[in-house]
């Protein structure tokens, strides 16, 4: 198995592609343009067996289009928002139009099978509604969208969200083994660094939320 992290510019999403018997890519940045040209030297399109949007925010999902065969992935709460375009207000705020379709809903617990990794599904609520974080428990690997960042920060939760769940969704992460983090924006973190993200957000939002 490869982890291929494709790390974000300005308000884009970061874009993790696993290559294991089958192809992953975890989100899809703002549009299938930009993502084309960073993908070019690491798998082709063609060859995606499956796109999963850890949320539906046009950051994380604006880039799908570009995988013509692969079955896209989203969560059973964010679906609607995904479908009718518009990913809880975010697609007016960077002036986009986009209907993007799904193909299978997630719910917690579900299991993705790639032949060679199993990524599981986290529901974790908060930033939206269907906000998922995906686990690899035999490498302890966390891929967050942007349910948790680096250096114990966090999602906003006022386009679609709630701080409430996002605080519940935070204490869980927080119990969770992890040893290498893949968050939605921001850097690639591992071993003591992402052991430690987890804990110090759940921390700073009891606090000041």
């Amino acid at each position: 198995m490869q982890i291929v992290p494709i790390v974000s510019r300005g308000y884009d999403s970061n874009v993790y592609v696993i290559i294991a018997g089958k192809v992953a890519v975890i989100d899809t940045g703002l549009s299938a343009s930009r993502l084309e040209q960073r993908l070019r030297s690491v798998v082709a399109p063609e060859r995606v067996d499956y796109v999963i949007n850890t949320h539906a925010h046009i950051d994380h999902c604006g880039g799908n289009a570009l995988f013509p065969n692969a079955k896209t992935l989203v969560h059973e709460l964010d679906a609607r928002a995904m479908s009718e375009g518009s990913f809880y207000g975010t697609a007016s705020l960077f002036s986009t139009k986009l209907c993007a379709r799904y193909h299978r809903v997630l719910r917690e617990g579900d299991v993705i099978d790639l032949n060679g990794a199993r990524l599981e599904v986290l529901h974790t609520p908060g930033h939206t509604p269907g906000s998922v974080c995906l686990y690899l428990a035999r490498e302890a690997a966390l891929f967050s969208g942007d349910t948790l960042f680096a250096g114990g920060s966090f999602g906003r939760a006022d386009l679609g969200g709630n701080m409430q769940q996002l605080k519940q969704s935070l204490r869980r992460l927080a119990s969770l083994e992890i040893e290498a983090l893949y968050p939605g924006h921001m850097e690639v973190v591992r071993g003591r660094e992402a052991r430690e993200s987890a804990r110090l957000a759940w921390e700073i939002a009891e606090e000041y939320y």
